[in-house]
């Protein structure tokens, strides 16, 4: 009898016990900074931005919207980035700032390459 109580209070203790919480998470990594197009050429656009942090590194990326061409991630350490050879079309061009774990939040700045 005693082991069967026991028993119950354990199995009781293992299934009524606090499951984890589970929290929203906070980004604490900062968003590029004062990000504004800089230059501009027939088949090019330059994008620059402030520091987030010393030595954050940044990935930028563009989607093509005609043909939902992405050109990859390209990382960064640099406070500019120009995206060269770029045909005519519509697109966006994406930036954020990649932290040790974690990276910001996305920031999108659509575009037009005029043939």
């Amino acid at each position: 009898m005693f082991k069967l109580l026991a028993f119950l209070i354990l199995f009781q203790t293992s299934i009524f016990a606090a499951a984890p919480s589970v929290e929203p998470s906070f980004c604490s990594c900062p968003s590029v900074p004062n990000l504004q197009k800089t230059g501009q050429t027939t088949n090019s656009f330059t994008y620059g931005w402030t520091t987030a942090y010393s030595g954050a590194q940044y990935r930028v990326w563009y989607i093509r919207q005609e043909d939902g061409y992405n050109s990859g991630f390209i990382y960064t350490n640099s406070l500019s980035y120009s995206f060269t050879g770029l045909s005519a079309g519509h697109y966006t061009f994406y930036f954020q700032t990649m932290c040790e774990q974690e990276a910001s939040s996305v920031i999108g700045i659509e575009d037009t390459v005029v043939a």
